[in-house]
């Protein structure tokens, strides 16, 4: 659940520098008013451990022991031996 969370987080902050690359506009500023640039960190940091959150969550799958079938290997190993 919390990865669906993060990529939807992800998903948004890529929609906003979108935003700001092709139309000069920052959604997460015009949010916060510029007395609540403390609530726009916020916001910023929390969609950045998002980020670092799916990236964590890409290297771990991509080299878990079940993805690289390392368990079925094993398992092979062991019933080739006996």
């Amino acid at each position: 659940m919390i990865t669906v969370i993060a990529l939807i987080l992800v998903t948004i902050g890529a929609l906003n520098w979108l935003a700001v690359g092709i139309f000069d506009f920052n959604v997460v500023n015009w949010m916060f008013t510029p007395n609540a640039y403390v609530g726009a960190r916020i916001v910023y940091a929390i969609v950045g451990i998002a980020g670092i959150w799916l990236i964590a969550y890409l290297i771990y799958n991509k080299f878990s022991p079940k993805r690289i079938h390392a368990v079925e290997e094993m398992n092979s190993h062991k019933h080739t031996e006996q």
